[in-house]
């Protein structure tokens, strides 16, 4: 792929997610934090160290959400940066022989992942900042890795700032990273039979800084009135209570990445396993997921075929899916004998990305963000080393992705128009001085919480467009046409 077409489909990308996301109003937790920007830069910052010690030690991205939250076209623009930015580092860890391809597919993995992890990681400010935000730094630093066994003394300084301020995003992806530093210090020991200094350096920071934000008094006291009976399950205990949401949240919720995940399994059979009867069973064997993802699309319309699939609680769908964790974990350990150990890699941190989160009692769709990133980089790996390319590959994601882009660019502009059309009724409420004001909800898979339904939201919502407290908020019925276009 000729740098000028490279350079035009990540405009092209750019220009996209920009227009969504001047699209997308503000919503949820983002109206207190706008509150708090609105404040200035030294409350922004004040109020972060604030919360560091009376609710949460997740220093770095509170800043970031207290400031972008407010000046909103800034963060408009940078989030476009950081999928772009991603989604480069991305083809730069892979390398791909089919550029476009991959390019295309690396393009499709977020056009197609989950509707409501969307909503929470992409459109929601402070979703965003917090899990997406972090990826590309550990992108970069990961390729970094990979691609050099010598680092300048700059690029030493440069890694060790990621090492502090990544870890103080969120939690599971400050201990993604600490994993990913011993993965690093061990193969490079495995390599050259000695031990890299400077990643035993950052292997330190990152601990030091993770235990910086977890040992932080605010998140001591918000595990102190938070959560009581989970908190007091033993290790086991943890791990069976959160065994159906890691499995919901690495696969079925995914629903756009099994495919993908079977396809490039059927490859890592055909390259590791000879015996004809023991490639058939896992070929038969790799259907299941089909009807998983058949079943979770069809739940999110309200259609209960297949839903027997998509039940994350029913013995069968967790032990066929820990079974296929642990079935591809042996194929590419087998496969990275003669090939690169990235795919390993990045399927190691995918799951783990999922998997450190069963010692949290909260999980969200955007939890899941980083383990569908990974298991994607990993997937894409494998498939770019083993297909046999035709055009008619590339013209097909090609068309997948014109298909999400439009449904996207219709949706948020469905959302956009009622948006108008709230805020006019809101204003015109005021105006009156008026004791109820009635607008119209939105649909839940768009922007998280946009829909002011619990007190907090109610309260902050009124505050942000500027409603007396005393004033009834009726959320009417939405009239949205197939799921999809706003009707006045």
């Amino acid at each position: 792929m000729k740098t000028k077409k490279e350079i035009i489909f990540y405009s092209g990308m750019f220009l996209f997610f920009t227009l969504i996301f001047f699209l997308s109003p503000i919503s949820g937790d983002d109206w207190g934090n706008y509150l708090v920007g609105k404040t200035g830069i030294y409350h922004s910052f004040g109020n972060a160290i604030g919360m560091y010690f009376s609710w949460e030690g997740r220093l770095v991205s509170r800043i970031l959400i207290n400031l972008l939250t407010y000046h909103k076209v800034l963060w408009n623009i940078i989030n476009s940066l950081v999928i772009v930015s991603s989604i480069y580092f991305m083809i730069k860890l892979i390398q791909p022989k089919h550029k476009f391809l991959v390019l295309s597919l690396s393009f499709f993995l977020f056009l197609g992942m989950n509707l409501y992890t969307f909503s929470q990681v992409i459109v929601w400010i402070a979703g965003n900042i917090t899990y997406l935000f972090v990826i590309p730094l550990l992108l970069f630093y990961f390729y970094q890795l990979f691609s050099s066994n010598k680092n300048s003394l700059w690029k030493i300084i440069l890694f060790s700032i990621i090492n502090i301020i990544s870890t103080m995003f969120v939690e599971h992806m400050a201990i993604i990273l600490i994993l990913s530093n011993l993965f690093f210090l061990g193969y490079s020991y495995y390599q050259k039979k000695k031990i890299r200094k400077e990643i035993l350096f950052y292997l330190v920071l990152s601990i030091i800084s993770t235990s910086f934000m977890l040992l932080s008094p605010g998140t001591r006291l918000r595990n102190s009135v938070e959560n009581l009976e989970f908190n007091q399950l033993s290790l086991f205990g943890k791990f069976f209570y959160n065994l159906p949401n890691f499995i919901y949240y690495t696969f079925i919720s995914n629903y756009t990445l099994l495919p993908i995940l079977i396809i490039s399994n059927c490859y890592l059979v055909k390259n590791t396993i000879s015996n004809k009867g023991i490639r058939l069973i896992h070929y038969f064997y790799y259907i299941f997921p089909l009807f998983t993802m058949i079943g979770s699309i069809l739940s999110f319309l309200d259609i209960s075929t297949f839903s027997f699939f998509s039940n994350q609680n029913h013995f069968i769908n967790i032990l066929y899916y820990l079974f296929l964790s642990l079935d591809m974990f042996i194929l590419l350990i087998l496969y990275t004998k003669n090939h690169s150990i990235k795919s390993l890699f990045f399927f190691l941190i995918g799951l783990f990305s999922t998997g450190v989160m069963m010692l949290s009692p909260t999980w969200g769709y955007r939890v899941s963000v980083a383990t569908y990133l990974f298991l994607g980089i990993s997937c894409f790996m494998i498939l770019d080393d083993n297909i046999s390319y035709k055009k008619i590959y590339s013209i097909l994601v090609s068309m997948m992705n014109i298909i999400f882009v439009v449904f996207f660019l219709i949706l948020y502009i469905s959302v956009h128009y009622q948006y108008m059309d709230n805020l006019k009724v809101i204003k015109k409420g005021i105006q009156n001085d008026s004791k109820t004001i009635s607008i119209r909800e939105y649909p839940s898979f768009v922007n998280c919480n946009i829909n002011p339904s619990n007190s907090y939201h109610l309260e902050k919502f009124k505050e942000y467009y500027g409603i007396s407290k005393d004033t009834d908020i009726i959320l009417l019925e939405n009239n949205w046409k197939y799921k999809l276009v706003y009707k006045k």
